[in-house]
């Protein structure tokens, strides 16, 4: 009985393993999107499977399993392994960006101010900023000092609002997957200008759904590639490192600020029960002309998510003229 159960889990991941290798995933987004999410816990029965083999002396059985072990351990080491951040170079312009999920029916967003006050973040993106969440904050009396806002909170999950102390202009909210998708332009104090997405996608909890969130993070992909200025993307991408469309994002030129500051697993989501987090859906992402000086996650403030913050670092533009490789 143990064996047979052990060869059915076996059986089962290799199947879903196979589709992932294939790009499966990627023709059949649905139901892959939510399985793939999952991928750190999806492949730990193939463990107990191993053992099972171990203990019953079934050869098949364990080498069935070290496939499958070996691709758990490729995607979600990375996810686990601790570095060390990177140092902000000389000349280089320091921000710390903030991203929150308030979770628009959170009566106890005010907590959040604490977490502003305690780490005085340049910038804080807030998303699912309902008139509710966003007076909770304001009420916390942490916003007050932000000269620059751009407040398009609304009733529901997509409201959002950014606060600044450098100016903000140039905003534009193309929908996308029939949902905003906004981005506006920082500018940071001797004229070096960046731009910010504050980011929520639509979950991918359907078919339907998940072509949405697709074109949203294909859209995001397309506008870093075509960006003229550096770019920073902030929010809830409600997408893992384990979905390819998000995978691609990160290929088209940002990193993935958790990543590069060398933290160890940090999930964000969700936050809301008595379990730890298991999902790390909430990201900074920035170009490379950024360097990724620190990483962390905030406390909870009555969200299913937990914020992260970043600290970056705008390297020094280069000379006129100057070309990679050329002394």
């Amino acid at each position: 009985m143990l064996a047979a159960a052990a060869w059915l889990v076996v059986g089962v991941l290799s199947v879903l393993a196979l589709g992932r290798l294939v790009y499966l995933d990627d023709a059949l987004s649905w139901p892959y999107s939510a399985l793939n999410a999952l991928t750190p816990l999806l492949y730990l029965p193939v463990y107990a499977a191993l053992i099972v083999g171990f203990g019953l002396r079934r050869n098949a059985l364990m080498l069935a399993t070290v496939p499958l072990i070996g691709l758990h351990l490729f995607w979600t080491v990375p996810e686990l392994w601790p570095g060390a951040a990177e140092k902000a170079p000389d000349g280089a312009q320091q921000v710390r960006v903030l991203s929150a999920n308030l979770l628009y029916h959170n009566t106890s967003a005010g907590r959040l101010g604490t977490q502003i006050e305690a780490t005085h973040p340049d910038i804080v993106v807030l998303v699912e900023a309902s008139r509710l969440t966003l007076g909770e904050v304001r009420k916390s009396g942490a916003l007050a000092n932000y000269r620059y806002q751009l407040d398009k909170s609304a009733e529901g999950a997509f409201g959002y609002a950014v606060y600044s102390r450098y100016p903000l202009s140039d905003w534009a909210a193309p929908t996308v997957g029939g949902k905003p998708l906004p981005r506006m332009t920082v500018t940071l104090g001797g004229g070096r200008r960046f731009v910010i997405y504050p980011v929520h996608t639509i979950a991918p909890t359907s078919a339907g759904d998940t072509q949405q969130w697709r074109a949203q993070l294909d859209q995001l992909a397309t506008e870093v590639r075509g960006s003229r200025l550096p770019v920073v993307l902030a929010g809830d991408f409600n997408a893992t490192r384990d979905h390819r469309p998000f995978r691609r994002l990160l290929s088209s030129g940002v990193r993935d600020a958790h990543d590069a500051a060398g933290t160890s697993w940090s999930p964000t989501w969700p936050a809301t029960t008595l379990l730890p987090p298991v999902l790390r859906i909430d990201h900074v992402l920035a170009s490379p002309a950024f360097a990724v000086t620190g990483y962390q996650r905030g406390g909870h403030d009555g969200s299913d998510h937990l914020p992260v913050i970043a600290d970056l670092a705008l390297r020094p533009a280069p000379p006129i003229g100057y070309v990679p490789g050329q002394g």
